[in-house]
């Protein structure tokens, strides 16, 4: 265990400052696991960026531009929902039952294999990325051994 010293103030007015006698480590609290960081980074900033935290830049790369497509893919797609659904009410000139209706008629499979092809990314994205640290973590633990 290091030793502590009070090092005496050199006049008044100042206050007594410690400092360890030997160099110390930086506390292992404080030092986030990547096998804890990289998923959580994927899973609610943006997927792959738990891949770039893990130092696989191809792969966070890949995977941020699959999601960009993805929401291009799917902001094109609800444009051309609404742009629709509103060509219709604008059509008959009642907003009500016909905006609805019109919802109703729309093929919404489009959108919904956008939706799951973004959620089996993200899925892949955050289990790739806690895998990934995990063995990093390992491979830096035993190194310190």
């Amino acid at each position: 265990m290091p030793r502590i010293q009070q090092i005496h103030p050199a006049g008044r007015g100042t206050r007594a400052t410690w400092h360890h006698s030997e160099p110390s480590s930086p506390p292992r609290l404080l030092t986030m696991k990547k096998a804890f960081v990289s998923p959580l980074c994927s899973a609610l900033v943006i997927p792959g960026l738990g891949q770039i935290l893990n130092q696989q830049l191809k792969k966070g790369s890949c995977i941020l531009l699959i999601v960009l497509a993805l929401f291009v893919w799917g902001a094109i797609a609800l444009y051309a929902l609404f742009k629709s659904i509103f060509t219709a009410v604008q059509i008959t000139g009642t907003v009500g039952e016909t905006a609805f209706d019109r919802l109703r008629e729309q093929d919404l499979s489009t959108l919904l294999i956008i939706l799951g092809a973004f959620v089996a990314v993200w899925f892949y994205s955050v289990l790739d990325a806690f895998f990934t640290g995990k063995k990093i973590d390992r491979d830096s633990d035993q190194d310190r051994s």
